[in-house]
């Protein structure tokens, strides 16, 4: 079962004291209406009912897909690269083998669901949604700001990036052949799955991406070309002389 608690929030506006319920761990079999919320980002909505203030109201949460075998950690007050990977491996021996990932926002705890759902490698799909930012910028020259993976079928996968200075988001697609070339180089390059809560982001991406192409063979040098007036000499010397 999920865990379920209520703690007086102070609203922002009017500073009532509101009782907020808050689920600081959720079961996604056994609580479906909670896995919903956490996908259409309405589980951490607040409302005042004395004024009527709507407001976010964020709080670690930790969700945990046992069927699927994954876990991710909302820890909203710091940042995927700056979160201190956490080892459970000998305090709960029995989540050897289930991935967990920590995150920092709503959005990416939805990503992260969707994705392992879609039973992809988060790795993957994070070079995937790297590569396609970077085409992104050098080509359309947008920046992205954010970007999320929204889905995948047989033949494709889609992000949505929020580019720089737009209020919408930009829907972009790649083929799964792309995907399945990323997921050897994530199963070539990371790190092993461990017992800890990590980030896997853009910065996971980037520093695979790299060591693939440090990885990759230096090409061979070009042979030197002669110059015309090179070859016109050698050419002349090479001559035989005439016999006396």
């Amino acid at each position: 079962m999920s865990t379920e608690m209520s703690k007086d929030v102070a609203c922002p506006e009017c500073g009532a004291a509101v009782r907020t319920e808050m689920w600081p761990g959720i079961r996604a079999e056994s609580d479906p209406q909670l896995r919903a919320r956490a996908l259409d980002e309405t589980l951490f909505d607040w409302k005042c009912p004395k004024c009527g203030c709507k407001a976010r109201f964020l709080y670690p949460c930790l969700y945990h897909d046992k069927s699927r075998g994954f876990m991710v950690y909302l820890a909203p007050n710091g940042s995927g690269a700056e979160f201190q990977p956490v080892d459970v491996g000998e305090r709960f021996p029995q989540l050897a083998g289930v991935k967990k990932r920590v995150v920092a926002s709503p959005a990416e705890l939805k990503e992260k669901i969707l994705i392992f759902e879609a039973g992809l490698d988060d790795c993957a799909v994070e070079l995937v949604k790297y590569a396609l930012a970077s085409v992104l910028e050098e080509k359309y020259g947008r920046k992205a700001v954010r970007g999320y993976f929204s889905g995948a079928d047989a033949d494709r996968i889609s992000f949505l990036f929020f580019p720089e200075g737009e209020s919408g988001p930009v829907l972009r697609r790649t083929t799964m052949d792309g995907y399945r070339k990323s997921l050897e180089i994530a199963r070539r390059f990371r790190r092993p799955e461990g017992n800890e809560f990590v980030p896997v982001d853009s910065v996971t991406a980037r520093d695979i991406l790299a060591e693939y192409r440090g990885a990759q063979p230096a090409a061979p040098e070009a042979p030197e070309k002669e110059s015309a007036g090179e070859t016109k000499e050698k050419k002349e010397g090479e001559q035989p002389g005439c016999a006396d």
